[in-house]
Order: C-alpha cells, then structure tokens, then sequence
C-alpha cells in the first residue's frame, strides 16, 4: 500500500514541476506579456500537485484514459481561472498583482488571452501526467 502512495505522490511531484515549470512556464515566457511571476507558477504547482494526488486516486484510468485525463485538466484549468481570475475580478483583489486584463497573450484581447491561457492551462495537466506515466511505471 505504500508503494502505491509513493507511486501517486512521486506521479503528482512530476505532474506539476513538468506541466507548470515546462509547459506552462514557457508559453507564457514566449507567448504572454507581461511575464507572470515566480510566486504565480509556485501557487499554481501547488494546485496542480494537490488536484493530480487527488485525480490519482481517484479516477480510474483503466478505460479512456485520455478522455478522463483531458477533463482532469479542463477542472484544474478551471480551479486556476476562478482562482486566479473571476475571484480578484469580484472582490478586486489580484494576489500577484497581474489581472488577466493587464495580461496579453500574442495581443489577443481579453476573451482570447483568457481562452489561450484555458487552453495551456489544461495541455500542462495533460503533458504533465503522460509525462509523469512516462517515467513512474
């Protein structure tokens, strides 16, 4: 029993140091302006650590893995928006001092930069687990 606690927490480490630290970090290095900053990507590993230890033992991926895995990544992806972007826009609050307004992804306005950034947000998740399945067998 152990082993596979190791085996969810390790997968979960891998998760979100690839997905966000990888992925994430460098389409908002190359695609995004301003650079969000290190307190942003540290509080979304976070997220992306606790949502996947969950996701793992949870979720069966016997059957549809992908499909199970692509949904896992819209609901964090989701977490991080309302998180990051709804909660401040209501109480006026942004807690690394970027709103999703004061960011551009490729000058994209506000609806795309917001999709984009879903977008990225879910592929980080997704990359992040065949990446962790990858290495952790």
């Amino acid at each position: 029993m152990f082993k596979i606690y190791l085996k969810i927490i390790t997968r979960s480490l891998l998760v979100s140091l690839s997905g966000v630290f990888v992925v994430d970090y460098f389409f908002h290095l190359f695609f995004s302006d301003p650079m969000e900053t290190p307190p942003y990507f540290m509080s979304k590993a976070t997220l992306y650590f606790v949502f996947s230890v969950i996701f793992l033992l949870i979720i069966k991926l016997d059957k549809n893995e992908f499909l199970k895995v692509a949904i896992g990544g819209v609901i964090v992806a989701s977490i991080w928006g309302a998180y990051y972007n709804i909660l401040p826009t209501i109480f006026d609050y942004y807690p690394f001092g970027i709103s999703l307004r004061d960011l551009t992804f490729l000058g994209m306005g506000l609806f795309g930069t917001g999709l984009a950034f879903g977008t990225v947000h879910t592929l980080s998740f997704i990359c992040g687990h065949y990446f962790s399945k990858s290495i952790v067998k």
